[in-house]
């Protein structure tokens, strides 16, 4: 299975795009930290070239993902169009960004177009350097969507914004040929255990006996020592 890294394009200094007082960057970390979590919860492996809002030179952003088999540099666009963007590699097949074409579709996202762009004046390089400088890791450009196009509005609802994620995730379960499965939103959360209390001894022999019985009959139990 590929190793994967999220880059949440700009971030620090650099904003991104900025319109109607929305800044790129914050819409760029949330997008690549929400696929890196949901990933790893399928059982892939990824992980992030920023957390938190700072700002990456050219040269740590490559190197970073240099190390990886495969990114996605996370974006949104500007400039009053519509739809999604997928841009690859002049030396790649364009075969997974037709695979995340067929997934924003399906789930009802318009798409702009799949492209990919060369150097001017040179047919050998690629115009955007997260493809030309990180050496033979695959990374894929995703513009989720136009700050400034007819369905900005949509944009800013965040319930829209996931969905486009979660796109994304479905076309890296089909790329790595594994399930996808739905994100768990029920409201009891995994991490909250409640336990019952089966007695209290001022003996420990009475509570080792109590733990031994409840073992027996099939519970998992343990000793928590109280002092009053």
């Amino acid at each position: 299975m590929s190793r994967w890294i999220q880059d949440a394009g700009h971030g620090g200094k650099d904003t991104g795009a900025v319109k109607y007082g929305q800044n790129e960057k914050e819409w760029t970390l949330e997008a690549a930290i929400y696929v890196n979590e949901r990933l790893n919860e399928l059982g892939v492996s990824s992980t992030l070239t920023r957390t938190e809002d700072v700002t990456l030179s050219r040269d740590n952003r490559t190197e970073k993902v240099r190390e990886y088999d495969k990114a996605i540099s996370h974006h949104f666009n500007a400039g009053g169009g519509t739809g999604a963007e997928f841009i690859h590699s002049i030396y790649a097949s364009g075969s997974f960004e037709e695979i995340l074409k067929e997934e924003f579709q399906q789930a009802g996202y318009p798409v702009r177009r799949t492209f990919t762009r060369k150097y001017p004046n040179n047919d050998e390089l690629d115009y955007y350097y997260m493809h030309r400088e990180t050496g033979s890791t695959r990374v894929t450009i995703v513009e989720y969507g136009f700050l400034d196009g007819p369905n900005r509005d949509q944009l800013q609802e965040k319930n829209y914004r996931i969905g486009m994620y979660e796109s994304v995730i479905r076309a890296i379960c089909r790329e790595e040929g594994i399930a996808y499965k739905e994100k768990n939103n029920d409201i009891t959360s995994p991490e909250v255990l409640y336990r019952v209390i089966s007695g209290s001894f001022s003996k420990k022999e009475n509570a080792e006996q109590r733990v031994e019985d409840l073992k027996n009959a099939g519970f998992d139990a343990f000793i928590d020592r109280f002092e009053p």
